[in-house]
């Protein structure tokens, strides 16, 4: 009887445990806030997906950015990027840093990273209806601002 006692109350705890995993795994990712179209000023787009973006400039085919286009190195990712990191993607740029540095006023952000071939571009995420481009081609910077479809 009294192992029945002792055993009751550790079978509750694992079946407490056991119905509560499928809730927990059920959760599902917020979606990406990246999501969708995004034009400039110039009317180029680019969609952002899980692995990559699709960029599709005015009057021409989509291209989605892969190793293929890149002459074979490429790399994708969504992060958080400080903003005193996103201002140092500029070194020998002070006036860029400067512009960077009035447009980025929180202390950080979601970021999309591409790097292909020897450049590379971050899309810093303002809000839900701006982001900002910042390429990189070795020690030259630049950056365009593009708002959601």
């Amino acid at each position: 009887m009294r192992s029945l006692v002792t055993f009751l109350p550790r079978l509750a705890v694992v079946l407490a445990f056991a119905a509560a995993l499928p809730i927990g795994c059920a959760v599902p990712e917020p979606p990406n806030p990246f999501a969708g179209a995004w034009t400039t000023p110039e009317r180029q787009q680019i969609a952002f997906r899980d692995n990559t973006i699709v960029v599709n400039p005015p009057d021409a085919q989509p291209t989605a950015m892969g190793a293929e286009s890149c002459a074979g190195a490429f790399r994708f990712g969504y992060g958080r990027k400080s903003r005193e990191a996103l201002i140092g993607l500029a070194p020998k740029q002070p006036d860029l840093r400067g512009k960077l540095a009035s447009l980025l006023v929180r202390p950080d952000y979601p970021v999309a990273e591409l790097a292909c071939g020897e450049g590379g571009s971050t899309y810093v995420l303002l809000d839900e209806r701006d982001l900002v481009a910042i390429y990189r081609d070795r020690d030259i910077a630049g950056f365009e601002r593009l708002s959601r479809l």
